[in-house]
């Protein structure tokens, strides 16, 4: 494990030491109190959000001539995810790009594109909620809504970018030149992932078909807790954590997104230690899957891709 790992490391365990002087033991004795019943169907909840990602990889994957089994779409999500825990920075890009590599023999650049299209309709759709939410609460000349409009309009980054690399030639540096090429594959197909508009349309509505699961997962974190919070409070609180799937900079965010999810939530006027706990749960929800299911997923995929030389990729990255 190399430093930024253990930087990561480091900084989750600042998060939670910040976010203890934060919460009052109070506000986090409900957590103590959930039954089981009520821990059982947050489990329900968080299995359908990762199949629901997982039916994402079927069909972009499929793009590019790649079909999934049934269980890949149950356990690649969830053993990604498992893989982000264990290199926060880049941990489920690292997995399933050597996944498909060592697998399906798919190009890395296509891997990467993929990624980064999921990532930028993320962006997209969470900019267009966010902005609802702006104008809903008399923000919409705030810097929420600055921030929702560059989201929304990222794909014309992706656009942007294509036709800039065009316009750089060969430099005769065989290392920058292949860096050049690698980047071209790899926005050339983010931009023709994008321009299918009927299929980025399906995608999108998966996204908010995602983020509704999401919702009404927390909403129901936040009644088995005894929350007052409502349901646009919660839909705020999937939005950010939906962002802050595409930056992790700890262990799953623990810690940090606790932190910023607290933070926010207090400016717009909601209750920050109620918010933090309810992202608290989710991820202890989370933690479970991945100990058992992605622990399994892990090992059932030792036969398909080489874990020691993925490691040791990972030092280099």
């Amino acid at each position: 494990m190399d430093r930024k790992n253990y930087l990561s490391y480091f900084l989750a365990g600042l998060a939670l030491i910040m976010l203890y002087f934060f919460i009052d033991y109070e506000d986090i004795r409900p957590i103590f109190k959930v039954s089981l019943s009520s821990f059982i169907s947050s489990l329900i909840f968080a299995i359908l959000i990762y199949l629901t990602s997982g039916y994402q990889y079927y069909l972009i994957r499929k793009k590019f001539g790649v079909s999934l089994r049934i269980i890949d779409i149950f356990l690649l999500p969830i053993v990604g995810n498992l893989w982000s825990f264990i290199f926060p920075f880049q941990g489920n890009l690292l997995f399933t790009t050597f996944f498909f590599k060592k697998k399906y023999n798919m190009k890395v650049s296509e891997s990467f594109s993929i990624s980064i299209y999921l990532y930028l309709i993320t962006l997209s759709f969470t900019g267009i909620f966010a902005l609802i939410f702006a104008i809903y609460n008399d923000l919409l000349y705030s810097w929420l809504s600055i921030i929702a409009l560059i989201s929304i309009l990222n794909p014309l980054f992706v656009i942007l970018a294509y036709y800039l690399l065009k316009l750089i030639g060969n430099t005769n540096i065989k290392l920058v030149d292949k860096v050049k090429l690698f980047l071209e594959s790899v926005v050339k197909n983010t931009k023709g992932l994008w321009v299918d508009l009927k299929f980025t349309g399906f995608i999108i509505l998966i996204n908010i078909f995602k983020l509704g699961l999401t919702i009404l997962w927390f909403y129901w974190i936040s009644i088995s807790l005894g929350f007052d919070l409502s349901i646009i409070s919660v839909g705020l609180i999937s939005l950010i954590m939906s962002v802050l799937i595409i930056i992790k900079v700890t262990p799953d965010n623990l810690g940090v997104a606790q932190l910023l999810t607290g933070s926010i939530m207090g400016v717009v006027g909601a209750s920050p230690e109620k918010a933090a706990i309810i992202t608290l749960f989710a991820s202890a929800t989370s933690i479970i899957l991945l100990s058992t299911i992605g622990v399994f997923g892990n090992y059932y995929y030792f036969k398909s891709i080489n874990i020691v030389e993925m490691i040791k990729k990972n030092q280099n990255i």
